[in-house]
Formats: C-alpha cells, structure tokens, sequence
C-alpha cells in the first residue's frame, strides 16, 4: 500500500474544504486534499446552486470571489450570483498556487487510528489504496463521514423520525438574456447516509427535472446538477451543542471563531414532525423570516472522545434547530477557513486541536478578516426587539437581571401587532412571569386575554387552557403575519395545548381528524392525540381507532403535501413529495399507544424501498418501544 505523509489532511474538497486547504496552506501545512468527485468546489459549483443565500462575509472567499467575478468577466460569462464554472476555475487556480496536493475519485474506506487519535486515513481509488498519514485531519465532507469512521458520536435527522432536509438536484439553464440561472426546487426527501438512498435519489431529481410548466420544449436545460443539493446528514457531538436560543439571544462566547447569519429555513412544511421550539419559532410565532445569528465556539469544531480531528463542514456540533440557519455557503466557507488554520496553528504549536490555545488562533483569524477584534469583547445582543428599541435596550434585562417592569412591558404588548416578540421574551424569561401573568389574565378580555393564555401556555401552566381551548373551539383564525408557514390561532393553541400533554380538546381533534384532509393539520392533529393518549377516556380511545380508520381509508392520504419550490405540477407519487408515509406512520404510532392497530402499518413500512422511509419507520418505532417499555415499567 503506497503511503503519504503530511501534515494536514482535508477530507472533502467542497464548499468548506477547499477553504480549508487553502487556510492551512497559507498558514504555513503541507497539505493533501481528497475529493471524491472530478472537481472541486461542491454546491456552488458541481450541484449549481450558484448564488449566497444570506451567511456572515470575511475571510479567504472574498478573494476567491472576487477572482470569479474576475474570470467571468474575461470569458464574457454572466450568470445569476456566481458563475459556477469560473468559480471552480478561480479555486482550481487558488489550490494550484498553494501547492496544495488534491487526490481525485478517492474515497476515504477507514481512518487510522491509535486508540482514540486520527492518524490520517486509508482511501480506496479505482488504481490504488493510499495511506495517508497526517499529523491533524479535517472532515469536509459535509456528512460528517471521517469523524463517523473514527467513532465520534453523532445525531441524524429529526427527533421524531429521523428525517432529513429536502434535497434538491438543481436544473441550469440560460435565459434570454443570455445569462446562467439554476432553479433551485426541493424533489423529495432521502437519507444522505444511505448510498442506495442517494442513488434513488439522483435517478428521481433527474426523472422530474421538468416539472409541467418547464419542459424540454420550453426550457433548455444545460446540466441537470452533476451532484445533489444536501443540506442536512449527520451533526457530530462536539465539545459544545450550539442551540438556536444561543444564536437568537446573540450569546457571546469566549472561544468564537466565527458569526454565522440566516433564518430559521429548514425547507419543511411539515412541523409537527419538528421540535417544539420549531413548531413555536414558526407557526404560533411566525417568525420564519426573521434574520438571526452569533458567535460559532472552536469547541463546536472539535469533537467529543476524538483526538486529532476538527469537523469543517455542516457536520459541525450543533442542534437540528440551529443547523437550520447554520448551512449557507458563505458560512460553511468560513467554517472550513477556520478548521484549516486551527488544522495548520495545531501543527506549528506540536499541540492537538484540542490542546490548541484558542487565543492564537483567534489572532490569526482576525489577521485573515474572519471575524473582528471586537468580536472577542462585545456584549451579547439580542436580535428580537419591540419597535423603537436598540439592541442595547434589550441588553439590559440579559445583563443586570429580569424586573418586574420588564415583564409588565411585555405583558402590555400582548394583544397587539407585537405579540409575537412579547411572547418570546416571557417565554425566555420564564416562571418568574406567571404571578404577574395571573393577575393580568383577571382584569382583561378579548384579544390581551389570549395573548396572556399563549404566554402561560408557552410556560405550561395550566391557568391558560380554559382560553386556549376557547380559541381552538372557536377557531380563532386571525395571525400574526401572513407568511405561509405561519399557523392561524386556534392552530397555535392546539399546539400549545400539545407540549402541555392537556387533553380537553381531544373528543374535537378526533372529530375534526374523521373528516380533515390537509396533510399538515392531520400531522398537528396525530400528534397532539399522542400527547393525550394516556389521559384519553375509554371511549375516547375507541374513537381513536374508527377516526383514524376513516383517515387512512382515503386513496389521495398526503398527496396534497407541497415540497418547497416543487409548485403543485409533479404528480404526487410515493417517490416524490406524498407525505403518506409520515401521516401513516405518525397515526401507527398513535393506534398503539391508544390500545392496538398499528403493527401492520409499521411491518409495511419496514420494507419500503425508500432509505429514509425505513429510518423513519425504525426510528418511530423505537421511540414506540421505549414510551411501552417505560408504561410497563
């Protein structure tokens, strides 16, 4: 076996790696890069989503951006955002000057280990095996895959299925103005861990590039994406979970590394099989397009147990919820900046990575433009603000202590066009609202009454549910925005009703379930039945069985499930954007904690073709066993 040494491996020459590469270069490392494509560059380039969406600015991609702009213009290429064919170009010729070592169609078979420390890695190409050794390696390969190989611990998907983000496979075209653009739509879902997952899924992402309004006659494709549009596989657990609370409250953190920017976007439609903080973020607070961001902590790029490896890529350590926002581009190259100069600081200083003093490398990281010598001493800054307030009003609260006149200001809010924010910030700041909260839901009525219901609902105290329930049964159906995602009221309160297990709406939602087809509300209303299954009536569970029954007789279940950008011109087929799968798994679930029925739907699902269909029924069921195993107990 031919053997290499160096002093820096990246693992993935993507969107994160090749700034890797050209990081530890320029910081003084041998370097040895792997790709297991032809070319280098990854999303923007090989999958063609060729423009920023949202991300922090700074560090090596101005240069590399500003190279592309460069190259098009003297190649007369134009294109919406960048053109990717010139970004590749302008990076090919970035890693050539650094002398920088790129193995292509290599893909990495195993790490070398020594105990619990990376050595570096043996890959496997169409010619040979490599060893290579190397003194620290960076996983770039978006998935996580290196770090996995070593045996760091991880997470995958959702909590309540394990389901992965939408993935796309991004058709190009030139318009008549004779410029490049990309139509960037989801096809479906898919386990980014499951090559015979990936595989189905290039072969459906091709089949429906035309979607009925674009056809072969009417739109001349030049590439359907040579590689897919992956936005979520797994999260390695690192030194430190980054949450999203740390990034909406703009937490400062003494090892930051990096600012991330973005919103809450995980391409989803179905949020009752998201987190509660998901579910609050977006529908009972409409806040999906409010743009957010903070401070990335080096811990978040060293993984728990493993010894020389640093995580470079969306695989970072942090929560799905927080991986959300935390995946643009501009991001994820600032991400892989910042492992390759810790990767080449490690090697000068004779330290691992996590021995490395952050404070050297903050220095050149700041020398680099990655992040500002302010950012190591500013005050954290709260991104949700009432009108005519700054940051530093906010500020305070977080600083010197909650008051009681900061919980009555955002009582008063509660009813008006500012609830939305109010309720966050009594949520965040906790029971220490409720007595205060109590003697306003006395003395009040009509739409501040609701509002103080949703803050105690949000707390879980249950001095709220008479007025949820109220607002449900009368469909209240009045919302904060008119964002698409955002949930009428009598939605939120059932929401609300969920997290708080109360089941005095539950005789209604089995009613409505009988008879409601939109795919959303059926989950919403699935979910909130399994909350209340061990309070429901006998009765009540014996309805369960005949509302589902009349539910899951219905031969269009889920075919009116829209993926994001998809349009509604794609036949509903199982392999594409049906939700079926979920709703029928979701109401398994429910039958058998409601007393039985659920076993067959769950052995059908265990043997679809579809990888992530198969992880969400063996993940659904697990949670299954557990919840009876924890009744029994």
């Amino acid at each position: 076996m031919k053997q290499i040494q160096t002093d820096v491996l990246v693992i993935g020459g993507g969107t994160a790696g090749v700034m890797a590469a050209i990081a530890a270069a320029e910081e003084g490392a041998g370097v040895v890069m792997l790709e297991r494509d032809n070319a280098l560059g990854g999303v923007g380039v090989r999958a063609g989503v060729h423009f920023y969406y949202y991300g922090s600015h700074g560090g090596v991609q101005k240069e590399v951006d500003r190279s592309t702009v460069l190259l098009s213009k003297r190649l007369g290429n134009k294109a919406l955002g960048f053109h990717p064919e010139m970004k590749g170009m302008a990076i090919e010729q970035r890693i050539a000057g650094l002398d920088i070592r790129v193995i292509y169609e290599a893909i990495v078979a195993e790490m070398a280990m020594e105990g619990n420390l990376v050595r570096g890695a043996i890959v496997e190409s169409e010619s040979e095996s490599l060893k290579i050794e190397a003194r620290v390696t960076v996983d770039c390969t978006g998935d996580g895959d290196a770090a996995y190989l070593a045996g760091a611990e991880y997470t995958l998907g959702r909590e309540w299925d394990g389901c992965q983000h939408a993935y796309s496979l991004v058709p190009r075209f030139v318009d008549e103005h004779n410029q490049l653009r990309s139509k960037n739509y989801d096809v479906g879902w898919m386990d980014a861990t499951d090559v015979v997952d990936v595989s189905r899924a290039y072969r459906i992402g091709r089949q429906y590039a035309w979607r009925g309004a674009e056809t072969p006659e009417n739109t001349h494709y030049t590439v359907v994406g040579p590689q897919l549009g992956v936005r979520e596989g797994r999260r390695i657990i690192g030194e430190y979970v980054l949450h999203q609370d740390d990034l909406l409250l703009d937490k400062r953190f003494d090892d930051v590394v990096m600012r991330c920017y973005a919103h809450h976007e995980n391409h989803a439609f179905d949020y009752a099989n998201e987190s509660d903080l998901s579910q609050i973020w977006i529908e009972v607070l409409g806040k999906w397009k409010l743009m957010f961001g903070g401070d990335v902590p080096y811990r978040c790029l060293v993984p728990k147990r493993i010894d020389g490896l640093l995580i470079g890529c969306r695989a970072l350590s942090a929560d799905r919820d927080c991986g959300m926002m935390l995946r643009m581009q501009r991001d994820m190259q600032k991400i892989g900046e910042v492992a390759g100069a810790a990767a080449a600081l490690s090697v000068k200083e004779g330290v691992l990575p996590r021995q490395l003093d952050v404070r050297r490398l903050q220095e050149r990281l700041i020398a680099r433009g990655v992040i500002g010598k302010a950012d190591l001493s500013r005050e954290s800054s709260p991104w949700l603000l009432f009108e005519g307030e700054t940051k530093e009003d906010r500020q305070r609260p977080l600083r010197d202590g909650i008051t009681d006149e900061d919980i009555k200001q955002c009582i008063a809010y509660l009813g008006g066009s500012q609830e939305d924010t109010a309720l966050w910030w009594l949520w965040q700041f906790g029971d220490r609202c409720v007595p205060l909260l109590l003697e306003v839901l006395r003395t009040t009525a009509g739409r501040q009454q609701r509002g103080v219901a949703f803050a105690l609902g949000l707390l879980k105290h249950p001095a709220g549910v008479p007025y949820l329930v109220e607002t449900f049964r009368r469909r209240d159906n009045d919302r904060p925005n008119t964002l698409a995602h955002t949930e009428e009221r009598w939605v939120a309160a059932l929401i609300l009703l969920r997290r708080m297990g109360d089941p005095s709406v539950a005789r209604d939602v089995l009613d409505l379930l009988s008879r409601e087809r939109k795919s959303t509300l059926i989950l919403l209303l699935l979910h909130y039945l399994i909350a209340v299954a061990e309070k429901m009536t006998p009765e009540q569970k014996r309805k369960t069985a005949a509302s589902v029954g009349s539910m899951l007789a219905d031969q269009d279940l889920g075919n009116d499930y829209l993926h994001y950008g998809s349009g509604d011109t794609i036949p509903a087929l199982p392999e594409t954007r049906s939700i079926k799968w979920s709703i029928e798994l979701t109401a398994a679930y429910l039958l058998e904690v409601a007393g039985g029925g659920g076993q067959p739907i769950f052995e059908r699902y265990f043997r679809d073709e579809r990888g992530y269909v198969r992880g969400a029924a063996a993940a659904i069921f697990a949670r299954l066993s557990e919840t009876k195993g924890e009744t029994q107990t």
